[in-house]
């Protein structure tokens, strides 16, 4: 042990701690510990049930957390304390709502103060990560922190006439699926989102079975491969004329016989394939006709960055479509 110490590097003194601190400054987080009642906690929810950044309750968490409740183990929840001296939580609803049914009528939390409501959505989506959290709520509460590329998501939907909502409903126009917005935004940028939903809506017209995650991300790796290649209005015309329904055959098709990775890729496949019969039955030479799908995107240069992008959510932990009681008491 003694060896040991010897070893030890010698403390800094206080003007050093200084010095590094003018080098790295640190903005400490402004909260205290406190005990609240969970009868005084808001909850900023996602729509419809708010304008806000906090999923609805998960059904299969409750279900776990009154199981597994232990009063001692109850980590502290974390609060934001806002001008008008609500409080809201930013981590821990599940935990209030059982503290309630369970008789508890006080929590352990940290309470912030002077929280920007941007910030709030922000540090939701930092602590919620555990929980899975659906892409939707996720999404929304980027939105609500003033994300520039959710903005940017949006807007470029809006251009076509389409609406990126998870909870809207299986409906026309209503893109549900978000993360691969956001994956083909990362990966292609502005530019690839645009030909994407251009391409779709120019074809069906924001027919609800075309905007997919398999057929979004097929498109996208049509554009990666073939953009050079082709005119874009022209072959939106002919696969909107063939109909969605020959689309997913041919697709279903290729993944019948081929393997090609990821099911995605049979809808971009499928396109290039009705191209090239399209192109034979107009006499065009073979050497002009597409080349095979190729499956390393490494090649596609400026079209393609190796962002990395995790949309994964775990089934169990996605909420209910009901969001907690606002007000315990009232319950």
């Amino acid at each position: 042990m003694t060896t040991q110490r010897a070893q030890l590097p010698p403390e800094g003194d206080e003007d050093e701690a200084r010095e590094v601190y003018a080098r790295n400054p640190i903005r400490l987080p402004n909260y205290r510990l406190e005990r609240i009642h969970v009868q005084q906690l808001n909850v900023d929810y996602v729509p419809p049930f708010g304008s806000g950044y906090a999923r609805p309750l998960s059904q299969h968490r409750l279900s776990q957390l009154r199981r597994e409740w232990e009063p001692l183990a109850v980590s502290p929840l974390t609060i934001s304390r806002r001008p008008d001296n609500t409080l809201w939580v930013i981590d821990g609803n599940h935990r209030r709502v059982i503290a309630y049914e369970k008789g508890m009528s006080q929590l352990p939390a940290m309470v912030h103060s002077g929280l920007e409501r941007a910030m709030e959505a922000h540090l939701y989506t930092l602590l919620g990560t555990v929980l899975g959290q659906t892409p939707w709520t996720r999404f929304q509460a980027k939105i609500v922190a003033g994300d520039e590329t959710a903005a940017d998501i949006i807007q470029i939907a809006s251009k076509y006439g389409l609406e990126i909502n998870g909870m809207r409903g299986y409906s026309d126009n209503v893109i549900q699926a978000v993360a691969r917005c956001e994956w083909i935004y990362a990966r292609g940028g502005a530019e690839a989102l645009n030909w994407v939903l251009a391409f779709l809506t120019s074809a069906f017209n924001g027919e609800r079975a075309s905007l997919g995650e398999l057929q979004l991300e097929g498109v996208f790796g049509f554009y990666l491969r073939y953009e050079d290649r082709i005119d874009r209005d022209e072959i939106a015309r002919m696969l909107g004329a063939a109909g969605f329904n020959a689309w997913f055959d041919r697709s279903n098709s290729i993944w019948q016989r081929i393997d090609v990775g990821p099911r995605s890729n049979t809808y971009g496949l499928s396109i290039a394939e009705m191209v090239n019969d399209l192109w034979r039955k107009k006499g065009v030479p073979v050497k002009k006709l597409l080349p095979a799908w190729q499956a390393s995107l490494g090649q596609f240069g400026s079209r393609y960055r190796d962002a990395p992008f995790s949309s994964h959510v775990n089934y169990y932990n996605r909420p209910a479509h009901d969001p907690a009681p606002q007000n315990l008491a009232a319950n």
